[in-house]
């Protein structure tokens, strides 16, 4: 009976207390007064400090918005408790915030920029060109090789590329400038050519009565600046054909575009297309027959814009093709679609709610970093994670610069290029240029902010193992990783030397490098190897397989796992510091003697609305009422409140009606306890259910004293130790009683020949 068990009584949790303050029935009172003298005199300093200096008490408020582990120095072993609630609560708003900044960096980027950028590298990219010499499929893009396939691929593939002019049935179109239909050509199409000097490089002196020219690899100090073709002889002031006459960078942003080959900076020989097919021809025609293109010759740029209205997403492309010095021609490309217009639809404003969100929060964090910089000092930053902290709010930071900064520019740089003539070129490099390294940026800011959370998760052992792990293996991992990098550089450079002639993979040093680790994953071509030398190649690979894979990769790996098993046998041993679930189940514990002191209180009421009235006149007058509760241990006050709540007269009785609906409140709220306690699905001590009935007060439950409650409250390690100790215990009783049977048994075979002479005596 929750009467019985309950020997000191706290005030009735009435309505009339409802409004009170909670704080109340948990640390101030306990049976209707003040549990002892010292929180009595902590609750009234509290209430002197709120009431003499709210401001004071209002700043303690707002200070503990920003109470962690740092700033209040709390002790796992000392308070348990404080440690638990700061620790969820911290993991709490750092994954409101991790989801915050997901939303926000999801809701920049679309799934469609794939499907765009890859059905305009159809169309420029992947397209094949007609063989005229037998009428067959010639190169792509990436297979171009000579000067005339360049020609023929402008002709051929960039021209009917960049104008769609006719359906499918060979109708015109209604709109002319769109590529595949939908994507709009912003401005006109540009190609720029870099040039080198003649005499740039020098001749060797057995050569240079028979070679006559001689013409560097691409560097901004070769470049040639002279007009040439039907401008040669020219000033740029007279020169009217602008593709022959240099042109000087325009651009306030030195943004240099980087090749297979090398580097080239703006400016250059520049041409401007016009706006439908057939001039693009005729001006291709041209340029061709005025030999536009030149042994100094070294790249040519093709830029050009697209926008899909469909996705709201821009595309900036970019078609190199460069003329190394050895001849012939190397071509590569790209395409950075990006969003520039943020915010159009709804969801982009939800984003943009987001994103406000998202400052707030690297605010509060601002605030969070300065304060434990301040409580811990130089010790701050002998933390990793602490160090990881600082690093996020800074590229927060630097991205809440940017994306302020990108919207002011696109907003004006966009009115400005999308007004200029369609015959004029839109150069939208800046803007797709930063977009794309500010997209980097925060992609690399959520990665280090996921990696953050196991700062939060870190109380438990089992997530520690890859920290510990990582810690205690650090000095063994740095003495390999000398070793290592020994022997895998020394076959890198011998790989190089030898093979870098003939294979791509080892074109380069650092190429080589990239090889070699890509034979650790198991991707390599050994039949290059082997033409490149029948006895190099095959020795260099086994070699290389034998004393990098099979002997230094098992020694890494080694490492790792016999710290691991070390770190893993610690922890077996080490009791975690907070296990989650152990303060989940304080908490249902908590929660349900809480609603059982609740179902008491209101027992303890009903029972003096049936036992109060002596003279069983029917009418409870406040001496029958005031002692009944005062012999339960109700304070003066609370006695005085509940009465005149339900003393609706005055006349200080209460009759039958105020009577009734004092149990009608009373059966109300037990209901609402009862219905939560069964939600609470509340099991007892060693097993046994607890069942809530109010039927003529008869109540089974759990008892559930102080003493038992925390000898319930065990961690499952605890629990499987135990268990394993209660196992090898029977183990062992049992192996002692087989070992008394068997002594049992011969002491009994013993004395059956004993008695059996005796008996033949007799």
């Amino acid at each position: 009976m929750f009467a019985e068990q309950q020997h000191i009584r706290s005030p009735p949790p009435l309505s009339y207390l409802d409004a009170a303050s909670n704080s109340s029935e948990n640390d101030s009172y306990a049976g209707g007064a003040f549990a002892n003298s010292k929180k009595q005199g902590q609750y009234n300093v509290k209430r002197h400090e709120r009431g003499s200096n709210p401001f004071r008490y209002l700043f303690r408020c707002i200070r503990k918005l920003w109470a962690t582990q740092q700033t209040e120095n709390i002790n796992c072993e000392e308070d348990l408790s404080a440690y638990a609630k700061t620790t969820i609560r911290e993991l709490t708003i750092y994954l409101a915030f991790v989801a915050i900044l997901s939303i926000v960096v999801f809701g920049m980027v679309n799934p469609n920029m794939y499907t765009l950028t890859q059905g305009l590298k159809g169309v420029f990219v992947d397209a094949r060109m007609t063989d005229e010499s037998n009428n067959q499929t010639g190169p792509s893009f990436t297979e171009l090789a000579h000067i005339d396939e360049f020609w023929q691929y402008m002709n051929d593939i960039a021209a009917s590329g960049f104008f769609t002019e006719t359906w499918y049935n060979d109708d015109n179109v209604s709109d002319y400038g769109y590529i595949l239909y939908e994507n709009r050509l912003l401005g006109a199409v540009q190609m720029r050519q870099k040039k080198v000097r003649n005499n740039s490089c020098i001749v060797a002196n057995d050569f240079k009565h028979e070679i006559k020219f001689c013409m560097n690899s691409y560097a901004p100090a070769f470049e040639e600046k002279n007009s040439f073709g039907p401008c040669e002889n020219l000033d740029a002031e007279n020169c009217t054909v602008e593709a022959f006459k240099y042109s000087p960078s325009t651009s306030l942003f030195g943004f240099r575009t980087t090749g297979k080959v090398g580097e080239y900076d703006q400016g250059g020989y520049v041409h401007t297309f016009g706006s439908s097919q057939d001039e693009f021809k005729s001006q291709i025609a041209e340029l061709k027959e005025n030999l536009w293109i030149t042994l100094g010759t070294r790249a040519i740029i093709l830029d050009f814009t697209v926008y899909n209205a469909n996705l709201n997403l821009f595309c900036q492309v970019q078609l190199l093709f460069e003329f190394p010095a050895v001849g012939g021609v190397v071509t590569s490309y790209k395409f950075r679609a990006v969003k520039l217009l943020r915010y159009v639809t709804i969801f982009d404003y939800f984003v943009l709610s987001c994103e406000i969100l998202l400052a707030l929060f690297v605010v509060y964090y601002t605030v969070e970093e300065m304060l434990e910089i301040k409580t811990m000092k130089s010790q701050y930053f002998g933390s990793v994670m602490n160090c990881l902290d600082l690093i996020v709010i800074i590229l927060s930071y630097v991205c809440m610069a940017f994306n302020i900064y990108r919207q002011a520019q696109v907003n004006n740089l966009l009115d400005e290029l999308l007004q200029t003539q369609n015959g004029q070129f839109s150069d939208f490099t800046f803007l797709c240029y930063w977009q794309y390294q500010f997209n980097n940026i925060i992609s690399a800011t959520i990665f280090l902010a996921w990696i953050k959370i196991f700062k939060y998760v870190s109380f438990n052992k089992t997530m520690t193992q890859l920290s510990q792990t990582l810690t205690k293996c650090a000095r063994d991992i740095s003495g390999f990783a000398l070793m290592f990098f020994i022997i895998f550089f020394a076959f890198a450079q011998l790989g190089y030397l030898t093979f870098g002639i003939q294979i791509e993979g080892f074109r380069s040093f650092q190429y080589s490098v990239y090889t070699l680790f890509l034979v650790i994953l198991g991707s390599f071509d050994f039949p290059a190897l082997q033409q490149a030398h029948r006895i190099l190649g095959p020795i260099f690979f086994l070699a290389y397989v034998f004393f990098v894979f099979f002997v230094l990769m098992n020694m890494f790996l080694a490492i790792i796992n016999d710290t691991y098993m070390e770190v893993k046998a610690e922890l077996q041993k080490k009791q975690s510091r907070f296990a989650l679930t152990d303060f989940v189940k304080q908490g249902y514990t908590k929660m349900r003697d809480r609603l059982a002191a609740k179902h008491n209180r209101l027992a303890d009421i009903r029972k003096v609305l049936s036992i109060a009235d002596v003279n069983c006149d029917k009418v409870l007058d406040f001496e029958e009422w005031r002692t009944e509760m005062k012999s339960r241990g109700y304070a003066e006050e609370e006695i005085e409140q509940m009465f005149a709540r339900y003393d609706t007269n005055g006349d200080r009785v209460l009759d039958e009606e105020e009577q009734r609906m004092l149990k009608q409140d009373l059966t109300r709220q037990n209901e609402a306890i009862v219905r939560e306690m069964n939600q609470l699905n509340m099991t007892a001590v060693n097993g046994r259910v607890s069942v809530i009935r109010d039927d003529v007060g008869v109540r089974k439950s759990s008892t559930l004293p102080s003493q038992d409650s925390k000898a319930q409250n065990v961690t499952m390690d605890d629990y499987y130790d135990l268990d394993r100790r209660v196992d090898s215990m029977e183990t062992s009783v049992t192996v002692l009683l087989s070992k008394i049977d068997t002594v049992v048994s011969k002491l009994d075979a013993c004395d059956k020949p004993q008695s059996t002479a005796t008996n033949h005596k007799q």
